[in-house]
């Protein structure tokens, strides 16, 4: 893991964790949100310059390296599919949503818009640190997003143990940085922010962690 993620001093706020210092519910899903926090990781990087992988592209995205997108949905029918999972997991549960929306349709869904976004960022609930940063390289390895520092493994440069239990994961790609902390809420599975240049808000999730494969 750390040959691929290099591992960084955490930098998280606890204002967003509750007594056991573990994220709650809505915590993750506003943790993508644009809150004001001086020690957001995301937030103090959010007017770095796009990665030179992306600006190479042109008119940016992000996709895997000899992927095929051409023929993948258009804008419009991606986020249709996307906010019909939301609307039935909402309704339903999980489990529904996912039988009401095919998976290989969710897949290439998420596929597209990631492929037009000038920016995307994820928030991974998972039940175990394996589990999430698992789940963080399989999204950023099929979306070919760019990989940077990750947050939370290390103390003062000294490497620590990941926290037990359950994981909320922030991954953000304009600087290719993630921080995991515990996290003390039910949901499982990815939040899904991609911007495109429309300059509309999509956010859909929480999408399988395992979605993509």
């Amino acid at each position: 893991m750390r040959s691929r993620w290099k591992a960084t001093r955490a930098a998280g706020d606890a204002s967003d964790e509750d007594d056991s210092g573990r994220f709650i519910n809505d915590d993750a899903f506003s943790a993508l949100g644009g809150l004001k926090k001086t020690k957001d990781p995301f937030a103090a990087n959010a007017a770095r310059e796009r990665p030179a992988a992306s600006k190479a592209r042109g008119v940016g995205g992000f996709s895997k390296a000899g992927a095929e997108t051409a023929s993948l949905p258009t804008t419009r029918d991606a986020d249709v599919i996307l906010k019909r999972f939301d609307e039935t997991q909402r309704r339903e549960g999980a489990e529904a949503a996912t039988t009401a929306c095919e998976r290989p349709a969710m897949e290439r869904a998420t596929r597209a818009l990631a492929s037009r976004a000038s920016r995307v960022m994820l928030g991974i609930c998972a039940a175990s640190a394996e589990e999430g940063l698992a789940a963080l390289k399989t999204w950023t390895a099929e979306l070919g997003l760019p990989k940077g520092k990750l947050h939370g493994m290390d103390k003062d440069g000294i490497p620590v143990d990941p926290p037990k239990g359950a994981v909320f994961i922030k991954y953000n790609s304009l600087s290719g940085d993630a921080y995991i902390s515990g996290y003390g809420g039910t949901f499982r599975g990815v939040l899904f922010t991609p911007e495109l240049d429309d300059g509309a808000f999509r956010q859909y999730g929480y999408l399988p962690l395992d979605v993509l494969l």
